[in-house]
């Protein structure tokens, strides 16, 4: 098992930003929600996007879990309190903290796929993951 302090620091470095123009495709939200699915994370809406949890139960426990915004001309995607990874609460969620830090990076993996296949890393898109 991974040191606990390094998956939080892990998981704060996951950080995606893309700077939508006009006219950007309406399917990508969809299919990053996909992504997120395919990891074991159930989208929730949320005022600036969505929220990705394994569960209604790990989001209310304040455990890690990736958040999708979308504010004006920027998608941004992120880990939400990465620093409260907790072996405790993420018994009470019914996985493992190691289990929980793999969905998410699973789920930030995938979505950065899917935004690879439509936009160049560049100026327009920044993708920051943890090598493993």
């Amino acid at each position: 098992m991974k040191d606990l302090e390094e998956l939080r620091r892990r998981l704060a470095e996951i950080r995606i930003v893309l700077r939508l123009d006009e006219g950007y495709p309406e399917e990508i939200v969809g299919e990053l929600l996909e992504a997120g699915r395919a990891a074991g994370l159930n989208p929730e809406r949320r005022a600036e996007g969505y929220a990705l949890a394994p569960s209604r139960l790990a989001a209310a426990l304040g455990l890690p879990h990736l958040r999708i915004g979308l504010l004006d001309s920027l998608l941004m995607i992120w880990v939400r309190a990465p620093h409260s990874l907790d072996d405790l609460l993420c018994e009470v969620a019914g996985l493992s903290a190691e289990k929980l830090y793999e969905m998410i990076l699973s789920g930030a993996r995938r979505m950065a796929e899917v935004l690879r296949r439509y936009f160049e890393e560049d100026d327009v898109l920044q993708i920051t993951l943890p090598k493993s």
